[in-house]
């Protein structure tokens, strides 16, 4: 099984790309293999129209090796900062770029961050706008991690309660995670998904 990690905050070395490098090591203690883009780091070009209109110009060539790996992955994981209520574009842009080859079918799981006791609203953003033609399937489970600088500085909880929770509450989503993407597998496999006929949302 292999999973991607979105990190999606635009501030290079940020508390989101902390909590998405936690995440690699947990479930690659599970023998689960990742793929963890922080888009703070190398963030992709703004989408527009090219990308359909010009099929070897510079926005196909520079996604194609996220398609590549997004291929491979049976689930992804997106992280995203909570910003004044608000999804940063960086992601939102992220989730532009994204077909039903990519992500069609495949479970993923949302988490938020927050400084402080915020972190709901991007994960009702993420829920109602990004999945429309990429098909991709939230998990109902998501994750809030608040106070986000007092927790997951370790590999053990620290003394902090919020600590303590999130870090136990991150292994029941994952397991769920997990389950979800062995049970969507069949989905895909049955075919019964015509993409041609039907290539966007309603």
């Amino acid at each position: 099984m292999k999973i991607a990690i979105i990190c999606g905050s635009q501030r290079p070395r940020s508390q989101t790309a902390k909590v998405g490098h936690y995440l690699v090591n947990l479930l690659q203690a599970k023998d689960i293999e990742t793929v963890l883009w922080d888009l703070g780091e190398a963030p992709l070009s703004h989408f527009d129209d090219t990308f359909w209109s010009e099929p070897q110009g510079a926005l196909q060539q520079a996604w194609q090796p996220y398609r590549e790996a997004l291929t491979e992955c049976d689930a992804l994981i997106a992280l995203t900062p909570d910003w004044h209520g608000m999804v940063p574009s960086v992601l939102k842009n992220f989730f532009l770029y994204c077909g039903t080859a990519e992500t069609a079918n495949k479970p993923g799981l949302i988490v938020s961050v927050s400084s402080a006791s915020g972190g709901y609203l991007p994960v009702a953003e993420l829920r109602i706008s990004s999945s429309k033609n990429n098909r991709i399937c939230w998990i109902p489970d998501h994750l809030v991690v608040r106070n986000v600088k007092q927790c997951f500085n370790a590999p053990e909880p620290g003394e902090e309660k919020d600590d303590q929770y999130i870090q136990a509450r991150t292994l029941h989503s994952l397991r769920l995670l997990i389950e979800y993407a062995k049970a969507l597998k069949l989905v895909r496999d049955s075919e019964v998904a015509d993409y041609k006929t039907y290539p966007f949302g309603m």
